[in-house]
């Protein structure tokens, strides 16, 4: 059976001593700042979510979510999470088209050189394009009484007291040149890589976090495609990933809603797919497997190949500040950005939201005071498993530029006999499903019986 959270399992509901204040921003309507919006929404009596797109009515990709048109995938614990802050929004997206299936049994993932087995894992899948996803959470949160949506509005600065200690809200820029100011005891920056966050902390007199980067120049090439009738009644969730050093080139092919074949594929460190249709359908011949290949190349396209260039995971270490400006708070890829081919964005995101909630549980009502300084400490431990499951992959390439931890050497070997064991055995391959989900800790992966079994 599929576990997808039906109830209202909210990680920081009203309740007594729970934070409540007057006004909150989120800067950013992405995923990151819708959940959290629905977050603030329990704890502020006004929310405003500000976005500079002009956010449309329907499921259609927006300019300044470039990524938008590539395949996503909503791990199992942002699933979760994003079902308990909205609850029966799994099965909405299902009955309007997406395809919710068990994750173990409808991927088809070739990684390190084998076939992972497929079996009945536990752990939900929901395909569908990230249009489709954004647009259904971004309905549930138009609905809430207490938050409004401010589209078209650029956040330009964040306003501070006098005493520079605390943020008293932001300046904001309209179209035409309309220039205002709101005011709110709380700021959320959800805006995503493009966060001016650093040079706004450094304005109002704070230092910049220090980062962690691991270059990468990979770049992903999509295109959506006519789901060929033999198959529309057999959804394909297809991945295939190169073997580090040698090979640089991945593919992924999703079916979504609309009887509509997502088709990603990807070049690191520089080795980009092409634009033209024909350059495109020969590069997924030179992928590690044959199979996406023969799926695309007779198959009917829809839209041109659009690409979208990721040069580096970035991790912004707000946890490490010395001072911090009361009152602000960054999650999301505004605080840490991974590689996209690991499908942990939105997923980290939602978790990111339910630590600000737990936060506020704890909050003296009315005071933010220690709120930023606590928060960045525990959103950064709950973005160590993800940074670490991701690093270590795009570490393998010798080319990639990037701090390798001296337990590295072991940890690339023990991970690489992980994935040839998946490829038949289902409890080892089972615990580490849970943990590339987020949905346990990496020890999961060196209880007895895993070790055993990787030995």
């Amino acid at each position: 059976m599929i576990g997808v959270s039906s109830g209202d399992r909210r990680p920081g509901a009203r309740g007594e001593g729970a934070f409540q204040g007057a006004h909150a921003i989120v800067i950013g309507a992405s995923m990151a700042g819708l959940v959290t919006a629905r977050v603030l929404s329990e704890h502020f009596a006004r929310v405003t979510v500000v976005d500079r797109d002009r956010l449309p009515g329907s499921p259609d990709t927006r300019r300044s979510v470039p990524q938008g048109r590539h395949v996503h995938v909503l791990l199992g614990a942002g699933l979760d999470a994003l079902g308990g802050w909205f609850p029966g929004i799994v099965e909405e997206m299902a009955a309007g088209g997406a395809l919710l299936r068990d994750f173990g049994e409808q991927i088809a993932w070739y990684h390190c050189g084998v076939w992972k087995v497929q079996f009945a894992s536990g752990i939900p899948l929901l395909l569908c394009s990230r249009a489709f996803l954004e647009h259904h959470v971004r309905q549930r949160v138009r609905s809430l009484p207490n938050v409004e949506i401010l589209d078209e509005a650029t956040v330009s600065g964040l306003r501070v007291s006098a005493d520079r200690a605390r943020v008293t809200g932001v300046s904001i820029e309209r179209p035409g040149g309309v220039h205002d100011e709101l005011t709110a005891e709380l700021v959320v920056d959800a805006s995503g890589r493009g966060s001016r966050a650093p040079q706004w902390l450094e304005a109002a007199g704070y230092a910049r976090p220090q980062e962690s980067k691991v270059e990468i120049d990979i770049a992903y090439v999509s295109r959506i495609y006519r789901t060929p009738e033999r198959y529309r009644r057999t959804p394909v969730f297809l991945v295939i990933y190169p073997r580090p050093p040698a090979q640089r080139r991945a593919g992924f092919l999703c079916s979504v809603e609309g009887d509509r074949w997502f088709v990603s594929l990807s070049g690191y460190l520089g080795e980009h797919p092409p634009l033209d249709d024909a350059g495109f359908v020969e590069f997924s011949r030179t992928i590690a497997r044959p199979e996406l290949h023969e799926l695309i190349k007779d198959a009917e396209p829809l839209t041109a190949p659009t690409v979208y260039r990721f040069l580096a995971d970035r991790r912004r270490h707000f946890e490490r500040q010395q001072r911090y400006l009361e009152g602000l708070v960054v999650l999301g890829d505004a605080a840490c950005a991974f590689n996209p081919i690991y499908g942990q964005g939105m997923s980290v995101a939602c978790l990111g939201a339910g630590v600000l909630a737990r936060c506020l549980r704890e909050q003296p009502s009315g005071d933010v005071r220690g709120l930023a300084r606590r928060f960045q400490r525990e959103l950064s431990s709950e973005t160590d498993l993800p940074w670490r499951l991701a690093t270590t992959e795009d570490l393998l390439f010798p080319e990639a530029t990037g701090e390798r931890p001296f337990w590295f050497g072991a940890m690339r070997w023990y991970n690489r006999k992980l994935a040839e064991v998946s490829a038949h055995d289902t409890a080892v391959y089972g615990r580490w499903l849970l943990v590339l989900h987020l949905m346990r800790k990496l020890t999961t992966c060196f209880a007895p019986a895993v070790v055993l079994a990787v030995l």
